[in-house]
């Protein structure tokens, strides 16, 4: 009975092999974008941090707190020859426009975080981008890698086998090992990149589940034109400086006096007692300015570091992005010589290798060196491209200069 439930728990084990596994996404760039948009928890603080002042934005009308009062002066005496018991209230406000103004600081303050969102937001999908055109590189790179890991393999030991026969001396038995154990180290890194990179992925998307990146060609990726109305960095500062000139506004403003108002009613329990209303206005005028006049010049000084960090800012963009430019240049150039001639030279040499190898023109080793020179093309095509996308999306998505 054993053995049969055995049977069958092995037999429902093999039938259904991958119940219980989780199962892989095929993971597209736009789908990683969308991903980290929703689900990055960095990105969901900066974005609180948004929500945040703006819920501070009705504090810009904060009135003081009403008072209630009461009154009892021996010396307050009625007609009626009782004194009298007051009660009232009292408020005071700043100067009307003050609020206003502060509504206006607390606004840019909401439009300086939400530009900083942006900034953030931008820097995640820049480096969701570069992160996810790195694993297409290192997977064609260790593709590259395991043809060669596997040829030098095949060459080892078929060196091996010739030495033992006697047919070659033990240098060349050495040189095939050497380059067999070097192509497997390379392989192992290349490999070890790509599962950091991987990982690295999924810190950015925080997608929660298990996903790969499907094999796809990599092309060049094209340079996205941008103004400075719509950069974030850039609207982060023009925003900083308008947020910086308004609270001097506010500022001066609270030089302004304050007003106050104040309204009660007295009256006593003896007979013929009256109702005495009464009211009583008036405003704090401020004697002394120096403390107010030091927050002013401070808020002066902020002002000016804010405005020269934004014309700094600019220019440090612009001169970051024409050296980006000149370093595509770089790129673009080994590019194109593999596009207009070593694409068709590395076929060129696999071709007439392997012609020449059937007709015993070369030995085994030279045909290896042949076959090593044209994947050594394509790896030198694919290291240029990636520098050259790389460069594209650091133009792309330019913030630091």
């Amino acid at each position: 009975m054993k053995i049969k439930v055995l049977y069958l728990s092995l037999w429902l084990f093999l039938a259904f092999p991958i119940e219980g596994y989780p199962q892989k996404v095929s993971l597209s760039l736009t789908a990683a974008i969308d991903s980290a948009l929703q689900n990055n928890l960095g990105l969901q603080s900066a974005f609180q941090k948004v929500e945040a002042a703006k819920a501070m934005v009705p504090m810009g009308f904060n009135l003081d707190k009403t008072q209630v009062f009461y009154r009892h002066d021996q010396n307050d005496i009625a007609e009626n020859g009782f004194s009298n018991k007051v009660f009232g209230i009292n408020q005071g406000l700043q100067f009307p426009t003050v609020y206003g103004k502060q509504r206006r600081v607390l606004e840019d303050m909401t439009l300086v975080e939400q530009q900083q969102y942006l900034l953030t937001q931008n820097q995640v999908i820049k480096e969701v981008s570069q992160t996810y055109y790195t694993i297409l590189y290192l997977q064609k790179l260790e593709y590259n890698y395991r043809f060669l890991d596997s040829l030098y393999q095949q060459f080892s030991n078929a060196a091996d086998r010739r030495y033992d026969v006697g047919e070659t001396n033990y240098l060349e038995k050495l040189t095939a090992r050497s380059k067999m154990r070097e192509l497997a180290v390379r392989l192992a890194q290349t490999t070890e990149s790509k599962n950091q990179a991987l990982v690295r992925l999924e810190q950015l998307i925080q997608v929660g589940s298990v996903f790969e990146v499907p094999d796809q060609p990599l092309d060049l990726l094209l340079i996205s034109e941008w103004s400075e109305d719509s950069h974030p960095g850039i609207g982060f500062y023009k925003q900083s400086v308008q947020w910086k000139t308004d609270n001097v506004t506010l500022e001066k403003q609270r030089l302004l006096p304050d007003i106050y108002g104040e309204f009660f009613r007295g009256t006593n329990t003896g007979p013929n007692a009256r109702v005495y209303p009464g009211i009583q206005v008036g405003v704090a005028i401020p004697l002394w300015f120096g403390a107010q006049k030091a927050k002013i010049n401070s808020s002066k000084y902020e002002l000016m570091q804010t405005s020269l960090a934004a014309e700094n800012y600019t220019f440090q963009l612009d001169n970051r992005r024409r050296q980006l430019e000149i370093e595509l240049q770089k790129y673009q150039e080994a590019i194109s010589f593999y596009t207009e001639e070593g694409k068709q030279l590395s076929r060129q040499l696999i071709t007439q290798g392997n012609q020449a190898f059937k007709g015993g023109e070369i030995d085994f080793f030279q045909y290896v060196l042949l076959i090593e020179n044209s994947r050594n093309i394509e790896v030198d095509y694919l290291i240029n491209l990636q520098g050259y996308n790389m460069t594209v999306l650091e133009i792309n998505y330019l913030i630091n200069p």
